[in-house]
C-alpha cells in the first residue's frame, strides 16, 4: 500500500501531519490493528503466527546516527536492510525481546513450516534456514543445520557441498550453509555475508565490516576472508548451476 500511487481512502486525508505519505500510514496501521482484532474476535490472536516486515530498505537514515547508505534497487544496506517484527505469543515466540541477529526473508517458509508442523520437503535443495528456535529463545543465533533443534533445522544441509581442493581448507559446510547470498535488481548475484563480513561484487570485489562500518564505506583489506568469502560466491553459482532448480513446484511433503 505505501507505493505510488498511495491512494489514501477519505477517511485519512489529512489524519497525519506528514502529508499523503503520514495518510497511508495511519491507514495501514489502522487495517493492521482490525486484523488482530478479527483474529481475536475469533480466539485466533493467541495461537496465530503473524510477521511484519518490509519488502526493502528505506534509504539512508534519517539522521548522522544512522549512516547507512543505499537505497531500494541497490544490495547497500540501505537497499536490504528491513525491520521485521514476529507475534505468536501461543506458538512460543517469547515477547519484547530484539534480536541484531541476521535473518533472511527465505528463513520464513521452513520457519512457518516448523510451526505448523510440516517437514519441508526433503528432495529440495531450499536456501532458507528454520530459525523457530531464535524466535523461541531457545537459542539467541541461528542454529546450525546439523543441530536438530527444529524440525527443519536440517534444510539447507541440502544446498550442494563439495568444496574444490582450493577452497575445502578456507571455511567449514556450517560457515557455507549460514552465508547469506543477494542478487542484485537485475537478477545477478551481487553480495555475499558471512558473519561480520559482506563481500560486494561489482564493479570489482569490496570487502566491509558490518559491525564495525555499517555504512560501507571503509574497505577492509583482509586477503584471507576476501578469498573465503570468493570461495563461497564461486561454490554457491556452480551449485545454482548444476542443480538448475524449478521455480514454482510444490515443496511440502504429502
Amino acid at each position: 500500500m505505501l507505493h505510488n500511487p498511495l491512494g489514501v481512502s477519505d477517511e485519512f486525508k489529512g489524519s497525519s501531519n506528514w502529508g499523503e505519505y503520514g495518510d497511508a500510514m495511519q491507514e495501514l496501521d489502522h487495517n493492521v490493528g482490525r486484523i488482530f482484532d478479527t483474529l481475536k474476535q475469533h480466539d485466533l490472536d493467541e495461537n496465530t503466527v503473524v510477521i511484519y516486515a518490509s519488502n526493502n530498505g528505506r534509504r539512508p537514515g534519517r539522521n548522522a546516527d544512522q549512516p547507512i547508505r543505499g537505497n531500494k534497487l541497490t544490495t547497500f544496506e540501505g537497499g536490504i536492510r528491513v525491520p521485521t517484527i514476529a507475534r505468536g505469543p501461543g506458538a512460543g515466540i517469547r515477547q519484547g525481546h530484539e534480536s541484531s541477529t541476521v535473518v533472511n526473508a527465505m528463513d520464513w517458509f521452513p520457519s512457518l513450516a516448523s510451526f505448523a508442523n510440516i517437514k519441508v520437503n526433503q528432495e529440495r535443495i531450499i536456501d532458507g534456514r528454520d530459525i523457530m528456535p531464535l524466535l523461541k529463545g531457545e537459542s539467541n543465533i541461528v542454529p546450525s543445520a546439523s543441530s536438530g533443534m527444529a524440525l527443519n533445522s536440517d534444510t539447507p544441509l541440502r544446498r550442494r557441498w563439495s568444496p574444490a581442493g582450493e577452497w575445502a581448507d578456507l571455511m567449514t559446510r556450517d560457515e557455507y550453509l549460514e552465508a547469506l547470498f543477494y542478487h542484485g535488481s537485475q537478477g545477478a548475484l551481487a553480495e555475499v555475508r558471512s558473519g561480520p563480513w559482506k563481500l560486494s561484487l561489482n564493479p570489482g570485489l569490496t570487502l566491509y565490516n558490518l559491525v564495525d562500518y555499517p555504512g560501507e564505506k571503509k574497505l577492509v583489506r583482509d586477503r584471507d576472508t576476501l578469498r573465503k568469502l570468493r570461495g563461497m560466491v564461486i561454490m554457491f553459482q556452480e551449485g545454482m548451476r548444476l542443480d538448475a532448480r524449478p521455480a514454482g513446484d510444490v515443496f511440502f511433503e504429502k
